[in-house]
């Protein structure tokens, strides 16, 4: 029997395509608010899963439109109740359900404060959606499982939309995107055989750089929620500075590393992982990284912007790997509820 989240994983392709339909009609009318409102910050309001998807949508956006994006902390209107000038600034809420009530009161506050808000959901009849200015729809039918997959590429998938739209291309073409998912899940065997090797190890490093760094983060939230293990997720280059002493024979490194700018300093890190001794796991597809690894998974060929989706799909296979290698429930991890309410 397959558990929820597997069905929601291998649902992506088609469910992928339904986004891009229904995020379409919205894109050309943000763009000319943006230009009649003379919005020139965004700032995005999330948590969990929808933030680590803010994180590439701060890599892409700039890198795209020359448009700087921040990241708002909810606790600026939950806790403090600070009045922010919000002018000149569009506000992205990312929330898979649109209903956890401390994101709606930090969007009512934003609104009045004066800015333009958009929100990306799941939900077309949450409170999120409806107040927004506008709504972008992921459309991915309800995710059952508590571990979000499906909404993560989907919010991604809409936020990259975004991201084009706020440069004028209102017809990007993400159905090749759509499609390539399938090259990941075929590649679930041989992510189960690496689960296999791991499942019986604790304390993973989880390595990352620039447009990756959100999926770097998000597969360190996976493991922690479905596998329950101990994981943090850093930036290859902020390692160097202080956690590089963490690197000795019991540590567990697991690189995300595709062919980038950053070739040269994923196969520095992987050296000295390899020398240090450390359990060294990478999916990349980098041949001087593959060959140091004590696991590896040969990844196909991304771009800058396609990597984060294509390895946010392998990492969330193998966090239901390891789940499942351990007997865990990976549908329903203890203490958790699909809705979370925080401060």
């Amino acid at each position: 029997m397959t558990t929820l989240m597997q069905q929601e994983i291998f649902s992506e392709p088609a469910m992928m395509k339904r986004t891009i339909k229904a995020c379409r009609p919205v894109l050309e009318p943000i763009y000319n608010a943006f230009k009649e409102k003379g919005i020139t910050n965004i700032v995005t309001m999330a948590r969990g899963t929808s933030d680590n998807a803010a994180t590439v949508f701060s890599f892409a956006c700039p890198l795209l439109t020359g448009i700087k994006v921040g990241k708002y902390h909810p606790s600026l209107t939950t806790v403090y109740n600070a009045d922010v000038d919000m002018k000149n600034t569009c506000m992205v809420i990312i929330s898979q359900s649109g209903m956890s009530k401390d994101t709606i009161a930090v969007m009512e506050k934003a609104i009045a404060n004066g800015a333009m808000t958009i929100a990306v959901t799941n939900n077309a009849d949450s409170p999120i959606a409806k107040n927004a200015d506008f709504h972008l729809f992921m459309d991915v039918e309800e995710e059952k499982s508590v571990a979000a997959t499906k909404t993560y590429i989907g919010e991604l998938f809409a936020l990259y939309m975004l991201t084009n739209a706020l440069r004028g291309n209102f017809d990007c073409a993400l159905d090749p995107l759509a499609d390539r998912i399938s090259e990941i899940l075929y590649l679930n065997p041989q992510i189960s055989d690496v689960a296999k090797n791991l499942y019986q190890r604790n304390n993973f490093i989880v390595l990352s750089r620039g447009t990756m760094l959100g999926t770097g983060d998000e597969c360190a939230l996976k493991l922690t929620e479905c596998c329950y293990l101990f994981n943090r997720s850093y930036s290859s280059a902020n390692f160097m500075h202080g956690p590089l002493s963490l690197l000795d024979e019991n540590a567990n490194v697991i690189m995300l590393a595709p062919k980038s700018e950053f070739n040269g300093e994923f196969i520095d890190m992987a050296k000295r992982a390899s020398k240090l001794g450390a359990n060294l796991t990478v999916f990349s597809n980098i041949p001087e990284v593959l060959e140091l690894a004590d696991n590896k998974i040969e990844m196909p060929n991304a771009d800058t912007f396609e990597a984060p989706v294509l390895y946010g799909i392998a990492v969330s296979l193998l966090a239901l790997n390891i789940g499942l290698a351990k007997g865990l429930n990976v549908d329903t991890p203890r203490n958790l509820n699909k809705v979370t309410i925080t401060l």
